[in-house]
């Protein structure tokens, strides 16, 4: 593809005006899990082809300097869907065995209003198709969470041919589906296009939250063939699961060409964290195994707070209301999905619901020339990191703090603690703030942060 590079910010001269309220454009919010940053044509993969997905990123914006709240799903997920850093709320890590009481519900507080039910009560029909991991209750459940159509499972993985666990097979509404062996990718693009169809003459919001390319490593043969001069069948596997995913995201895009609705619809693109790279020639199957995906030339992986973690491929499309062909330089974090979107529709954002995320648009467009962020948090249980005007101080886990000029050094390779200790404090008494108006982790893996009450995930 062309890779097209602007000036960041985007120019005030791209600035074009925002739709009335009567004019709400469709949403689709398509979100991969465990895609390396390096795993898509547009940051540079060269063994797997991604053509549908780098066309939002031609058609749109590339965030190069993307982010997401956690460097793992759950929490990740839940700060996209609130628009809040899940820290506020004790979504820290995945659903686990531990918690820090028996009366802690696993799952996204219902206080927490969520992308899904501000725009159903703005009129917008609502759909989730792919994966949910926000809580088992039947409350949590996402029929009960503003969206009127779900097809989905409600775990951290499943299998892709066939679901054996009665925890992770896959429900309409809240009825088990036969998939009848219908490759699970497939199925969520198959499901995606439906509602598309369905809700072609009405403003729409549909949310599909693919599982792949997270472990298990399970790929139609026919694709695995496609890729077989990958000699390592770790990566060959990706490489098919990654180019059914984006096959997928075809599906979707040409339903909107085909429907006429295209040039009406916002379409964002984004991973739920960084890929988790294996290691050649072993392939595992359990929820934390590796997938062979790339953050290539990031520094890090998926459950670290090092940019390989939470860096991500992220990039957004309007046709005809954001610059086409546009590298958008300042960071920008999964947060400012919903506040984003909610100002698309046409919403007003109260600072009553005390977002953490804010709008893009203005930015994208020009109206506003400072970046969207002066800084950014990340706490994952041991480890901690704040970014703050090209600086970023990260603690790792079981080590001691690191500092790193992350504009000239996004790889994190030359750490500059020794030489600048003042700044480095002054960093950590930023994020010790930032940390104090959030509470404990409330449950997960690790009872020495989320609690040693054991209950079912």
């Amino acid at each position: 593809m062309n890779r097209l590079r602007n000036l960041c910010p985007v120019a005030g001269t791209l600035a074009m005006a925002l739709p009335a309220a009567a004019d709400r454009p469709n949403i689709v919010l398509i979100l991969a899990d465990d895609l390396g940053f390096a795993d898509v044509g547009y940051n540079g993969c060269i063994d797997i082809p991604t053509p549908h997905t780098d066309s939002i990123a031609t058609n749109g914006i590339i965030f190069s300097q993307g982010y997401v709240c956690a460097p793992v799903c759950a929490p990740c997920r839940a700060g996209l869907l609130t628009g809040r850093y899940p820290n506020r709320f004790g979504f820290e890590d995945t659903p686990g065995p531990f918690r820090q009481s028996e009366e802690v519900e696993i799952g996204i507080p219902l206080a927490e209003k969520i992308i899904a039910e501000r725009l159903q009560s703005l009129g917008y029909a609502t759909g989730i198709v792919g994966k949910w991991h926000d809580g088992r209750a039947e409350k949590f459940q996402p029929y009960n969470r503003g969206f009127a159509e779900c097809f989905y499972f409600n775990d951290g993985w499943t299998h892709y041919f066939k679901q054996d666990d009665p925890l992770q097979s896959v429900k309409r509404g809240s009825q088990p589906v036969d998939l009848k062996g219908e490759y699970l990718t497939d199925a969520f693009g198959r499901e995606a296009v439906a509602f598309i169809d369905r809700h072609k003459d009405h403003p729409f919001f549909l949310y599909v939250p693919f599982n792949a390319p997270h472990v298990p490593m399970e790929a139609p043969a026919d694709l695995l063939k496609k890729f077989e001069s990958i000699d390592d069948m770790g990566r060959r596997t990706l490489a098919a699961m990654v180019y059914s995913l984006d096959l997928n995201i075809g599906r979707i895009l040409q339903q909107l060409a085909t429907c006429g609705i295209d040039k009406n619809t916002l379409v964002i693109f984004i991973s739920d964290n960084g890929g988790s790279p294996g290691v050649p020639g072993k392939i595992g199957t359990g929820g934390g195994a590796s997938n062979f995906s790339l953050n290539t030339p990031l520094n890090g992986k998926k459950g670290d707070l090092y940019e390989g973690g939470i860096r991500v491929p992220f990039c957004m499309q309007w046709k005809g209301r954001l610059p086409a062909g546009t590298v958008f330089g300042p960071p920008v974090i999964a947060l400012d999905i919903l506040p984003t979107l909610l100002a698309a529709a046409g919403e007003t954002i109260s600072k009553d619901w005390k977002l953490d995320g804010v709008n893009l648009l203005p930015y994208l467009t020009g109206q506003t020339q400072e970046p969207p962020h002066e800084t950014l948090y990340w706490r994952f249980l041991s480890q901690q990191a704040i970014r703050s005007k090209g600086w970023k101080l990260v603690t790792p886990k079981g080590n001691d703090a690191e500092l790193y000029h992350i504009d000239t050094d996004p790889n994190e390779t030359t750490n500059l603690i020794l030489t600048h200790s003042e700044l480095a404090g002054q960093l950590k008494a930023d994020f010790n703030k930032w940390a104090s108006q959030m509470m404990p982790p409330q449950w997960g893996w690790q009872p020495a942060y989320c609690g040693k009450v054991r209950s079912d995930p």
